[in-house]
């Protein structure tokens, strides 16, 4: 912030006094607490610096405080009336078939053995690492991955 340092005393005064009644008044204009509450803020950053030479400070920290709320709902209004355009969406590359009904499989298993089957084989990762990642015993580890092969073997057996 550029300008004169803030009187502290005259500025935890008017925080004092005016801190509920102020947010409350950008409540009511927003008709939102969260924002009330961040404007109430900017406000009071804005007239920090010159509590001690005003002669109504309060007065001042509320016309602060109705130009904020003002400047806030121009822009709202600004948004709603150019919402944004929708992200283009590109279609997912299509995988070879072999390839689409493994990654349909792989879906199709428990999140526990997915977890595992894919650390394992995907990531590449050893059994001892793929136990710690899970928070489970290496035997644990192995028995996940074991049971997602299996799962996947039938699933995939049971397709051709």
């Amino acid at each position: 912030m550029s300008g004169p340092a803030p009187d502290r005393a005259s500025l935890e005064r008017l925080y004092r006094a005016e801190y509920p009644r102020t947010v409350h008044l950008a409540r009511l204009l927003t008709g939102d607490h969260h924002r009330a509450e961040e404007l109430a803020q900017e406000a009071f950053v804005r007239v920090a610096g010159r509590v001690a030479d005003l002669e109504n400070p309060a007065g001042y920290l509320h016309t602060t405080l109705v130009n904020l709320c003002r400047d806030h709902g121009r822009r709202a209004a600004t948004v709603r009336r150019t919402p944004l355009d929708p992200p283009l969406a590109s279609p997912e590359p299509p995988l070879p078939r072999d390839v689409d009904e493994i990654w349909q499989a792989v879906q199709g298993l428990s999140e526990r053995r997915r977890e595992a089957v894919v650390l394992r084989y995907w990531a590449d990762l050893p059994l001892n690492e793929v136990a710690r990642l899970l928070g489970v015993r290496p035997g644990t580890a192995r028995s996940l991955v074991h049971r997602g092969l299996a799962d996947l073997k039938e699933v995939l057996t049971d397709e051709r």
